[in-house]
């Protein structure tokens, strides 16, 4: 097949949200040809193109000088594209027209809610639509912890999200979700084909390199600049932790992760706790580590850093929210402890810390049966195949 990969940023590199990309394209490309238009930031490094070169026939990016910023300006530049005026979208836009004109194509697979807007409208070939994460939920879910100025732009920011979110719905042939609950939130009684496609681990790269590790340490990884991060380290190092330490004085938390906001970085400065900043690789970090905890309050999506934590076979504590990600369509809950509270988390990371590691590795094992980039491309596989029969 010929495909049109379209997304809001490049996948590449793999520390960044559209890692996912990266995989699928690399095994996509075993079978079909694949070109890849990317929207991309003002810094981006070019060098990054050549990551993608070997599994696509063809490249193009769009520079968009809007990209990034606080999430005012985020929220602008998304009634920029619902308004047709950024133009960036505008060029991407007329890129694909180019295409489409050029040459014929048997599918497009869309990534990005901004994206959208580059394609509505015009006559295209089966549209699969890759939703990942329910953003609209994510917003509403950040409401009920910002201050009331910040709710009310949260509120503006949630309604043109969700209208976004559907006229994708109705425009796609397809979607895709990467957790069972975003599918589940975002469809409800909708009859509309929708497949979840979980994200994957490199088993290979994620593998834990020594058995000894600190048995009074905790960690908590991600992009400390990006919102649910870092309201989920500020209670963990705020609420969370002096509870632990009451009971463990010498606990240990790491919080690893670039960009720390200034509130980490001050609430850092207590004892007990190191708050690294960005680190060459996360591996280390978490291998001393006995307990990851993932305070996470609001977010959508799956949540890599569980993955990879549970991969180098950590006892995670996590909110509610961020184990339901890791729940398959099938029903099967992950092998993690939940909490809610802070005196909750506090009990359930202070009984990790006081009982011996398991020998066993039912985390690494569940995520190798459920979390495998091949077995999610080819189920991405068997949706293109039949979309193009139809």
């Amino acid at each position: 097949m010929n495909i049109l990969y379209l997304t809001a940023n490049f996948p590449y590199p793999l520390t960044s949200g559209y890692l996912r990309h990266y995989f699928l394209i690399r095994e996509l490309a075993q079978q079909h040809e694949i070109t890849l238009l990317s929207l991309v930031g003002a810094t981006f490094d070019a060098a990054n193109i050549e990551a993608l070169t070997p599994y696509t026939k063809r490249i193009m990016t769009v520079t968009s000088q809007t990209r990034g910023g606080s999430r005012r300006r985020k929220a602008i530049n998304r009634l920029r594209s619902v308004v047709s005026q950024d133009s960036a979208i505008v060029q991407m836009r007329g890129i694909v027209e180019q295409l489409l004109r050029s040459e014929r194509y048997d599918a497009i697979i869309l990534s990005g809610k901004q994206t959208y807007f580059a394609v509505r409208g015009l006559p295209l070939p089966p549209l699969v639509a890759d939703m990942c994460d329910a953003t609209s939920m994510k917003i509403r879910g950040h409401m009920r912890y910002a201050s009331p100025v910040k709710r009310l732009l949260l509120w503006w920011d949630w309604q043109q999200m969700r209208g976004i979110e559907t006229k994708i719905i109705r425009s796609a042939q397809h979607l895709l979700f990467a957790s069972a609950r975003d599918c589940d939130v975002m469809m409800g009684g909708l009859a509309q084909p929708a497949a979840v496609i979980p994200n994957g681990v490199d088993l290979d790269y994620w593998k834990r390199s020594t058995s000894s590790r600190d048995a009074h340490t905790i960690i908590f990884t991600g992009a400390m600049n990006y919102a649910p991060n870092s309201d989920a380290a500020l209670y963990l190092m705020r609420d969370i932790f002096p509870r632990v330490q009451q009971v463990v004085p010498d606990a240990k938390l790491l919080i690893v992760g670039h960009s720390p906001t200034p509130e980490v970085l001050q609430a850092g400065q207590r004892p007990g706790i190191q708050v690294t900043g960005f680190v060459d690789d996360m591996r280390p970090y978490l291998e001393q580590a006995r307990v990851f905890a993932a305070p996470l309050r609001f977010g959508a999506g799956i949540q890599n850093k569980l993955l990879e934590a549970m991969a180098l076979e950590l006892a995670v504590v996590a909110s509610p929210l961020a184990g339901e990600g890791l729940r398959t369509r099938s029903g099967e809950s992950p092998p993690l402890t939940t909490a809610d509270s802070a005196d909750e988390f506090a009990r359930a990371i202070v009984h990790e810390l006081c009982t011996p590691a398991s020998v066993t590795s039912s985390e690494r094992e569940y995520v190798q049966r459920h979390f495998s980039w091949p077995r999610g491309a080819a189920q991405l596989n068997e949706i293109l195949l039949q979309i193009a029969k139809s």
